[in-house]
């Protein structure tokens, strides 16, 4: 389960430097967008605690992260 959890957070961590941007103090986002994000964000903080991922082993390369097996938050639009 190691793992797996290290691709999950992998992927994770990755999803959240692509919307850092959305709470900086200089965004364009309205507060009710910057909201949406801010719960965004912390469902994709949250994922470690309740997924419980697997992975697919690939022969001749590295395991990686069945995405189908993690239920990931919607990205606001």
């Amino acid at each position: 389960m190691a793992n797996e959890m290290l691709l999950l957070r992998m992927e994770r961590n990755k999803l959240l430097l692509e919307c850092d941007w959305t709470l900086l103090p200089s965004s364009p986002l309205s507060a009710e967008k910057q909201n949406e994000w801010k719960v965004y964000r912390q469902a994709l903080r949250d994922l470690p605690k309740t997924a419980t991922p697997k992975v697919i082993s690939v022969p001749e390369h590295a395991d990686v992260l069945d995405f189908s097996s993690v239920t990931w938050p919607t990205k606001p639009s």
